[in-house]
């Protein structure tokens, strides 16, 4: 009996032997299992493996999400660090050991893939130089991540086509540039170049465009130039582009203020243009419309000014005259001029001029064989109306009607100026413009 205590004991014994066997195998076999599953992504060249063969060093890189997919790029610079944990072949694990970290791994450089250009090869219009990046996730993560500048340099060419060369544009360094009017004809050409924050930069991408072409003619800020009286000089200015200017036409204009209707002015159709009475109440129109010197025409565009004034010396004098309500001026009458002749080549005879409120008449002077005699007599009411020529600023012209009409000359431009503008004060209750209103004169 005593017998069965021991052998019960020595059974325990095997029995716990054999557990704790059982249980070395178990760990043996895990421990090759993660060392033959190192070795196999170390063949395979697979960053994400775990680690490398038990009896050599291990590298675990950890994996992060990334912005374009579900598995990280492991493209950011780090410090690689090797590991060593012996394992005997009991499966006994030693201490793991690491290897001095290495240098920075940098992740590969930046990349244009090509370069191309936005806009019209036109004069007057804006290129800008795209840049194509490569279609990689790791180069969208260097661009995304480590860009620190992209760098330009526009060119334009020399020479024909056998013979060509580029020649920098200095001041031009951005990514857009306005065509210009010297550039009609030539190729320009964009260089570009991207530097990381690592100070590395890519190769010189670049890209060329065909012979710029000359644009559609425009002229932009067209103004009128002048003091606003009625004496003065104007001028239309503007700048023109679409290629080299041709025979842009030019028309001036009268404009009723209030009114939308254009009068045309015949004749004036140069730049400059002098005023005279006729514009004393009216905005002076420029319609200015570009050729360009093939004859390709571009949109007319039209300025104007304010309502033209009487000049203050001359506004003060027929102001005078009105307030007077009669007024008699000394003029000159030519007598005896043939048809085909110029005017003045006849006889100038002495004549009075005299107006009111309620008339104007023509009196030719007496004399010791003769009375005075009365020449020409008539109201304002209409066709009433005193005329310019454009020809010759000391003559003028009244129609009383058809078969009434005298011309009359005076010595200056300026008792023309003066005789015109009080007959027309006093014609004003007959004339849509109100001459008085503007000289501020009640009738």
């Amino acid at each position: 009996m005593p017998a069965q205590p021991e052998l019960g004991k020595f059974r325990a014994e095997v029995m716990w032997r054999a557990r704790a066997t059982e249980k070395l195998k178990l760990k043996a076999a895990q421990i090759e299992a993660v060392a033959s599953k190192a070795a196999s992504g170390a063949r395979l060249g697979d960053p994400r493996r775990g680690r490398q063969r038990s009896r050599g060093p291990a590298l675990t890189v950890r994996p992060r999400q990334s912005e374009h997919g579900s598995e990280s790029l492991n493209i950011d610079p780090k410090k690689l660090l090797g590991s060593y944990t012996p394992v005997r072949s009991d499966a006994l694990v030693g201490e793991l050991k690491l290897s001095e970290p290495s240098d920075i791994i940098l992740p590969e450089e930046p990349k244009i893939e090509a370069l191309c250009f936005r806009g019209k090869e036109v004069e007057g219009e804006i290129l800008t130089a795209v840049e194509v990046i490569p279609k990689s996730d790791i180069q969208h993560h260097i661009w995304n991540k480590y860009k620190k500048e992209i760098k330009y340099q526009w060119f334009y060419s020399n020479g024909d086509r056998e013979q060509r060369s580029f020649e920098p544009l200095v001041s031009q360094v951005s990514c857009s540039y306005k065509v210009r009017f010297e550039d009609i004809g030539r190729s320009l050409k964009c260089e570009c170049t991207i530097t990381d924050v690592f100070g590395r930069t890519s190769n010189t991408v670049s890209a060329q465009t065909s012979s710029i072409s000359p644009g559609i003619p425009k002229i932009d800020k067209l103004e009128i130039e002048g003091r606003g009286y009625h004496t003065n000089l104007y001028a239309v200015r503007g700048i023109y582009s679409g290629g080299k200017e041709g025979k842009s036409r030019i028309q001036w204009l009268r404009s009723m203020v209030g009114s939308p209707d254009l009068i045309s002015i015949p004749g004036e159709t140069s730049r400059m243009y002098e005023a005279n009475v006729d514009d004393v109440g009216y905005r002076l129109v420029a319609v200015y419309t570009p050729v360009r010197e093939d004859g390709v025409e571009g949109q007319p565009v039209s300025a104007s000014t304010d309502p033209i004034s009487v000049e203050p010396d001359i506004y003060k004098e027929v102001k005078q005259k009105l307030e007077l309500g009669s007024v008699k001026f000394e003029v000159l009458c030519e007598k005896d001029r043939p048809a085909k002749e110029a005017p003045g080549a006849g006889n100038l005879e002495r004549r009075i001029l005299e107006v009111n409120r309620k008339r104007v008449k023509v009196v030719k002077p007496g004399s010791k064989t003769s009375f005075p005699n009365t020449e020409i007599r008539g109201t304002y009411a209409p066709p009433f109306h005193v005329e310019l020529y454009r020809n010759d600023p000391h003559r003028f012209k009244i129609v009383v009607d058809s078969d009434n009409e005298m011309d009359l000359m005076v010595q200056t431009k300026h008792s023309c100026d003066i005789i015109v503008l009080v007959i027309r004060g006093f014609a004003q209750r007959f004339n849509s413009t109100s001459l008085n209103s503007l000289l501020k004169i009640e009738t």
